[in-house]
């Protein structure tokens, strides 16, 4: 009986429905191992990895190593990427050897051809994809540790660099400085209605660009306008025919960018519902960079549309579509299977998979048509020449459109000559700002990484994941925004690791591990000039001065210095330049918090004056010796304090289960009654109920 390992617990109902009784699957549930923590994990003069076990799959390794002892055959069927890749190798050294015949399989869709297909022709673990994904590591790793350890040293600590999201971060920032920055500019638009039942806009004066910026400038042209309110000439009447071309298949950064403008989902979101999919055998393999598809599904879809939609919908013959020059083209594009099942779907699952199928569809689906009218209208006996522009599109066929993709409504000209007069009825002017970029989104954000060749299919999700989990990037409904650390970390990062944190060197790097994934590209070779390159960053980078945005004008409240930006493991503040001479901070905006309120009331435990403060639950008094005495109470009705009264808390003679030393007590919370541990803080046991 075979054993089948496999990455995702998703997938096994599927795959034993799919093999049968007599192969066992297990599930690793992603990476099993992992570079320390703690240390660098590197050897720096042989650049080998020493990968240590991760804590919380100890108990999943011991058990598949323990069942592999019962089967002669083992199929290691983890993804087919260089992470599926990395994860197959260190299971398989984990593994016995002795007697067993063990095979890597790759499943590029969960069916039951393509699996059985890939059982019957089992190949071995891919080693130069292996030493891709440990170059990416490696340099990953370095970046983490040695770069980080400088931003500690210079002040910001509770920071992290990253090789990749340090690019990604940085793009973020910039949009955000572009946005502060921004001086809105008034423009107005000059809009006249024809008497056809159209409204047209004005473009040019005198035959130059219109660039009317104040309200003065508008009523003047108005006016002009309606001195004489002579017709318009038709001085240009365009007709032409223009066709649209449907999409290429999804692949992952497209299809990523599609779910969040349809319905509004991080790129996290996405991939987490095309795993459950794929799991599920209803697409192909979601992590992919082409657009190719088998040329068999090719023709199968292409029957499909024909009985659905009727001949005059499918193109005239197969589209193919070829991959941009960066593609690693390592697997189909992603395509439903069109496999039947009785799985169930998830609401979200199936908005998924229909917006795959639809696309997937409308790839080889007849373009849409249109004919479009440019009309141009010129004015007569004003001071000026005045003109006006309208451009009306008519669809003649929806094609492609039908199943994917959406067309502006209809915008009707009538039919015109040149020469011709147009009678108006109205001119309207209407005021305007200019208006900053927009923030970035998912959608955005992954389209910029891949035009710039930063990051592959597998980590776009990733690389925003984690600016947002390190409190660099907000978001906020569809936007990504950067926070005062992020702009803090990426000023740095920018200024004392050029060479280092660009988007041509990290987009260098990532065709580099493509080459050696391929086996045209040494890997130890290629680490080695990473770490001589960040070597010679790190050393002018640990000499260099902080960046002149660090220091603001803001003056120390202690000694009247000038105030750097700062990091701690609490956020952004301003510190005193002479650190650590003088220890003065304040809040990152600079302003300094309201001083406490001094009650004229004496604390009853100490005799100091007791000051008004505020907690997370609403006011209260405390001493002005704080921490030395510890009181606090309220102000009564009378002016009197009344010391705040601790809960009560009740004795119940029962020995807590878990220390075995202090007795159990009976405790009212936010949510009511609980039993607590006496020994708290050391022994936090709580229960609803005594044992």
């Amino acid at each position: 009986m075979p054993l089948v390992i496999i990455e995702s617990p998703n997938k096994i109902p599927k795959l034993r429905s799919i093999l049968g009784h007599n192969y066992t699957v297990m599930a690793t549930v992603g990476h099993i191992m992992d570079l320390s923590k703690k240390k660098l994990g590197i050897n720096l003069d042989t650049f080998s990895l020493k990968y240590d076990v991760n804590p919380d799959k100890r108990d999943v390794v011991k058990q598949i190593v323990a069942e592999a002892k019962n089967h002669d055959v083992i199929y290691l069927a983890t993804d087919p990427d260089r992470e599926g890749e990395a994860i197959a190798a260190h299971i398989h050294s984990k593994l016995p050897k002795r007697g067993k015949k063990i095979h890597r399989v790759l499943f590029n869709s969960i069916t039951k051809d393509a699996v059985k297909k890939s059982i019957k022709n089992p190949t071995v673990i891919n080693d130069d994809l292996y030493k891709a994904q440990q170059a990416r590591r490696i340099t990953d790793r370095l970046v983490g540790f040695k770069v980080t350890s400088v931003m500690w040293n210079k002040g910001m600590r509770g920071t992290s660099a990253g090789r990749v999201q340090s690019v990604a971060l940085e793009a973020v920032v910039n949009r955000e400085k572009d946005i502060r920055a921004f001086v809105p500019k008034e423009y107005w638009e000059i809009k006249i209605n024809t008497d056809l039942n159209f409204e047209a806009e004005m473009c040019l004066i005198n035959k130059k660009k219109m660039n009317v910026t104040s309200k003065a400038e508008a009523d003047k042209i108005v006016a002009d306008l309606k001195k004489e309110k002579e017709p318009l000439v038709v001085s240009e009447y365009k007709k032409t025919s223009r066709t649209r071309s449907p999409y290429p298949p999804f692949i992952t950064s497209t299809l990523q960018q599609a779910a969040s403008n349809a319905f509004g989902w991080g790129a996290k979101k996405t991939m987490q519902v095309a795993q459950n999919i794929f799991s599920h055998g209803l697409i192909t393999y979601h992590r992919t960079d082409s657009v190719r598809s088998d040329p068999k599904k090719i023709s199968d879809v292409r029957v499909l549309i024909e009985k659905t939609y009727g001949k005059k919908y499918l193109s005239k013959s197969p589209i193919t579509y070829g991959s941009k020059g960066a593609a690693q083209d390592a697997h189909e594009a992603i395509r439903p299977t069109y496999e039947n099942t009785s799985a169930s779907l998830s609401r979200d699952e199936k908005k998924l998979l229909n917006l795959i199928d639809s696309r997937f569809r409308a790839s080889q689906m007849a373009s849409a048509k249109f004919d479009q009218v440019a009309v141009k209208l010129d004015s007569q006996k004003t001071s000026k020449t005045y003109s006006f522009k309208c451009n009306g599109s008519t669809m003649i066929f929806d094609g492609f459109l039908k199943v994917y993709g959406d067309s502006k409504d209809d915008i009707l000209l009538p039919t015109m000559a040149v020469g011709q007069n147009i009678s108006w009825s109205k001119v309207t002017p209407k005021q305007h700002f200019t208006k900053p970029p927009n923030r970035f989104s998912d959608a955005s954000i992954i389209k910029y990484l891949e035009k710039e060749g930063v990051g592959r299919p597998s980590t776009y999700a990733s690389i925003i994941d984690t600016i947002i989990n390190r409190g660099y990037v907000e978001r906020a409904k569809k936007s990504l925004s950067a926070t005062e650390a992020g702009i803090i970390v990426s000023d740095f990062l920018t200024h004392s690791f050029p060479d280092t944190i660009n988007i041509g060197f990290t987009a260098d790097m990532e065709s580099k591990l493509d080459k050696i994934a391929d086996g045209n590209l040494n890997m130890i070779d290629t680490v080695k000039e990473f770490y001589s390159d960040l070597s010679d960053s790190l050393e002018k980078a640990t000499k260099a001065d902080m960046p002149d945005s660090f220091t603001v004008d803001t003056k120390c409240p202690k000694c009247s210095s000038k105030m750097i930006k700062r990091i701690s493991k609490n956020g952004p503040f301003l510190g005193c330049s002479t650190w650590p001479v003088c220890d003065g901070t304040l809040p990152i905006d600079g302003k300094e918090a309201p001083k406490a309120i001094e009650t004229g009331h004496k604390c009853p435990e100490c005799s100091n004056i007791l000051i008004k403060r505020s907690g997370r639950n609403g006011e209260f008094y405390g001493c002005k010796s704080y921490p030395v005495c510890k009181f606090t109470g309220m102000i009564g009705k009378d002016g009197e304090v009344v010391v705040k009264k601790k809960p009560e808390v009740k004795k119940t003679g029962v020995t807590c289960p878990k220390c075995n030393k202090h007795e159990m007590v009976e405790r009212m919370g936010r949510y009511g009654k609980f039993y607590g541990c006496s020994g708290f803080p050391k022994c936090r046991n709580i229960l609803k109920s005594l044992p």
